[in-house]
């Protein structure tokens, strides 16, 4: 069985055996002391020489079948750390070494095993690929740079279901790379060079159109892929466009996130597309986008039969008042939407009426409620504890930073007390 590792809060019953050491009998260890008074070496055995030449030769003729797992243990113990990636990939499976490898090449903070499917050898070729990406430039030569990073998404193929890259300095084809990741599952990508001081070059940051169209390919024959993370690309309406000719094809991504981005009100009209009848979509991230009132208008008009979405983010935009009304007003129908995140949309007294509104119903699925720093005033703190006395749902409500006295605060203990009390009956109906 194989080792969980160190990281992890548990180890495994393969770790946990190897606490244990076999004993050994007070007659043998007599004869190896005798043995070397008399300066007599114990001759090696003939299957540790042939251990020693599938060592030094495995690298170019490397096996791993017909061989007992007693030998193969021992050579992978003795298998040098430095093994090219393809190789090991295919024929080294014994998760100790794996560990070794990790805890020998990456950072510390970086060998967290339970991010990376609890296996050493999937977290090895996840953080291998990640760093030959960011590692990639587009000023060099096609030769030396593309077949390379081709050549690490081969060796990765099976064991690669996370592709995260935050700096991505060039800009690589990623529907090739796509194409050779079979069990892609999540893909998370920012094209940008982070510490950059005074070399700073408009050109190193954001996507280009070449890069929406491949990942728009990449997007509608990934098969596995349900979550897909774009954040400070620059993304605008134009790229937008682009991404949504492979996402208004596909039927699996759950979750899409394109905050920090420069995202307008057609863009939100071109993402409604995305959470209309039979929509799988579950969780959406526009939070640091240029939405206004319309943008608000357009998802709350298509929410209204929308029974997918759980996760809605749109803080740090510009909804205003009016915009918030028309959204809320949205959700207030078969919408099973249960975190909401609108802070920092200037939201005042139209919307904490239609919040109000729902939750007060009986059919409100919110749990979490994020409404800082908006223009509520002390009359809508009053109305929203009105709304929230029959509330038995909301466990999370933020209302920090907003337009009422930090005194009324204080002494409005209302709210708090409703959210707790809430909180331990979910918790009491959980149980243990």
């Amino acid at each position: 069985m194989a080792a969980v590792g160190s990281t992890t809060d548990q180890a495994s019953l393969f770790s946990q055996v190897q606490r244990y050491t076999a004993r050994t009998f007070a007659g043998h260890v007599r004869e190896v002391a005798t043995e070397k008074r008399h300066g007599k070496a114990r001759s090696t055995s003939l299957s540790d020489k042939c251990v020693d030449v599938v060592v030094k030769n495995f690298e170019h003729y490397p096996v791993h079948e017909n061989i007992p797992a007693r030998c193969m243990r021992k050579i992978t113990s003795r298998l040098p750390m430095h093994l090219d990636a393809k190789i090991a990939a295919e024929f080294v499976f014994d998760e100790n070494y794996w560990k070794k490898r990790c805890q020998e090449q990456l950072p510390q903070r970086d060998c967290q095993i339970n991010e990376h499917g609890l296996t050493w050898k999937q977290l090895f070729f996840e953080r291998h690929l990640r760093t030959c990406f960011e590692e990639f430039e587009s000023s060099k030569s096609e030769e030396s740079s593309a077949p390379g990073l081709l050549s690490a998404a081969s060796s990765s193929q099976d064991y690669v279901f996370t592709l995260k890259t935050q700096e991505l300095r060039g800009h690589p084809d990623i529907e090739s790379i796509c194409k050779m990741l079979p069990n892609l599952a999540r893909l998370e990508i920012t094209y940008g060079v982070k510490r950059i001081g005074m070399k700073y070059d408009r050109m190193l940051f954001g996507m280009k159109i070449s890069d929406a169209n491949c990942l728009a390919k990449s997007i509608l024959n990934c098969e596995n892929l349900t979550a897909l993370t774009l954040q400070s690309n620059l993304i605008d309406d134009d790229l937008l466009r682009m991404l949504m000719t492979g996402l208004i094809k596909n039927s699996r991504v759950t979750h899409l996130d394109l905050a920090h981005n420069k995202v307008t009100n057609h863009g939100v009209r071109l993402l409604s597309k995305l959470l209309g009848m039979g929509s799988v979509m579950t969780s959406l991230n526009l939070a640091d986008n240029q939405i206004h009132a319309e943008g608000g208008r357009y998802l709350g008009r298509v929410l209204r039969a929308n029974e997918s979405l759980i996760e809605l983010n749109l803080r740090l935009n510009r909804l205003a008042d009016e915009g918030g009304r028309m959204l809320l007003d949205g959700i207030s129908g078969a919408c099973r939407i249960s975190h909401l995140n609108l802070a920092g949309n200037s939201l005042a007294a139209k919307s904490v009426t239609a919040l109000a509104r729902i939750l007060s119903t009986d059919v409100n699925l919110l749990h979490s409620l994020d409404l800082s720093c908006n223009a509520f005033t002390e009359e809508g703190m009053d109305e929203i504890a009105m709304a929230l006395r029959n509330n038995k749902i909301l466990t999370s409500m933020d209302l920090r930073m907003n337009r009422a006295d930090a005194d009324y605060f204080a002494a409005h203990t209302g709210i708090c007390s409703i959210l707790r009390q809430n909180e331990l009956n979910a918790l009491h109906t959980a149980g243990p």
